[in-house]
């Protein structure tokens, strides 16, 4: 029987842990090969070899989030399973594990691995993976296979409870902003302007994110529709959502362009999430030197749908690059966003099948690249040009 290589990701000095994993497969006569990883170098060399089942038990160093997403930015499918006594359940399945387990657990790690291989892969050794599974376990796989159900539930449950609370929450913040406008209309004195720019300020970064907040949870429970696309109509469209951004120097209708327009196909509502942070984010973060410059590309490349932002803003410091598209990652504490924006991107082009790439230099500006399954060819006289 071929052995499944089960990477074990620990700190360096974590003799004990390793022991203890070590002991747990013992029973299953070869069924699993453990593979080590303590450090950097070595974590990078078995990515770039392929990782099919990954057990992260590190309590220094690399965080889980960010090992969860290089490992499958080369390996899609792989498993991830977190050993964990701080995290939560549901902040460690939202966050790319495909299982929290604590260390009083780790004894039982061989019956979990082989449920989840069941599910994902089965044909990854020549027999079925329900017969290296001891017949005893049968009831804690039935017991994890209900709680996997029951998170199911619950997540579905959160996620319409937050698309909900979220609508519910921008309606009077809405009304709010159209009062403040009104206030800044007839106060002629500088203080009071002042002070009502700052309301203005608050509110709007509550509002952008209870926006992310909607655009991830739209993302989650909405299907992918398919449609014919020109993204000039796109681009028009959200602009005109983006003119909060404005200010006596920046117009979108001139900063924002966009290039090769040709119909194709996909997704509006997640196209449409994608493009709005992505130049939001440029409209943000732009250089206090010069007048935001940024353009939108669509091109065909092989069997390929390729989407480009490119800007002349501030650009990003290499330090950030691994972690741009993490959650709840800002830069520093002075950044105006919600540290979502990313993410959501990130999540969303996966939805869609897709990867995203990113190339920035400081002081000269930031290129996003999206690349995404080209479904078919579309004739330009069959798109709706709305």
């Amino acid at each position: 029987m071929q052995s499944v290589p089960i990477h074990v990701i620990l700190s360096l000095a974590d003799d004990r842990s390793s022991e203890q994993l070590k002991a747990a497969f013992i029973p299953l006569n070869g069924a699993f090969e453990l593979k080590f990883i303590l450090n950097e170098d070595q974590l990078e060399s078995q990515i770039q070899t392929g990782i099919k089942v990954v057990v992260f038990a590190s309590t220094g160093g690399i965080s889980w989030q960010e090992c969860s997403r290089r490992i499958r930015n080369h390996s899609e499918n792989a498993i991830f399973i977190l050993i964990s006594d701080e995290e939560d359940l549901t902040t460690a399945i939202t966050q790319g594990a495909d299982l929290l387990i604590n260390s009083s657990q780790a004894v039982d790690l061989p019956i979990f691995i082989a449920s989840l291989l069941k599910k994902r892969i089965p044909a990854v050794v020549e027999n079925p993976i329900v017969e290296i599974t001891p017949v005893s376990t049968k009831a804690e796989i039935d017991e994890l296979q209900l709680k996997n159900k029951e998170l199911q539930k619950i997540n579905f449950e959160l996620d319409r409870f937050v698309y909900s609370a979220s609508h519910d929450l921008r309606a009077p913040l809405t009304s709010v902003l159209g009062l403040l406008y009104l206030l800044r209309e007839e106060a002629k004195e500088e203080e009071p302007q002042r002070l009502v720019d700052m309301m203005e300020e608050s509110i709007l970064k509550l509002d952008n994110t209870i926006r992310d907040i909607v655009a991830y949870s739209r993302n989650n429970r909405t299907e992918v529709q398919i449609e014919p696309l020109r993204l000039g109509l796109i681009i028009d469209d959200l602009v005109k959502g983006l003119k909060y951004l404005e200010s006596g120097d920046v117009k979108l209708s001139t900063c924002v362009r966009y290039e090769d327009d040709f119909v194709f196909l996909s997704d509006r509502t997640r196209l449409t999430i994608i493009l709005t942070n992505l130049i939001s984010n440029s409209i943000r973060y732009r250089h206090p030197a010069r007048t935001p410059d940024v353009v939108v590309k669509v091109y065909r490349e092989d069997s390929c749908l390729v989407i480009t932002v490119a800007d002349n803003g501030l650009g990003i410091n290499d330090q950030h690059m691994g972690k741009i598209f993490d959650m709840f990652y800002r830069t520093n504490d002075l950044s105006a966003g919600s540290g979502l924006g990313l993410y959501i991107v990130s999540e969303t082009v996966k939805k869609l099948d897709g990867k995203i790439e990113v190339k920035s230099k400081v002081n000269e500006g930031s290129i996003f690249k999206i690349v995404l399954p080209l479904i078919r060819e579309v004739n330009n006289n069959n798109a709706s040009a709305e």
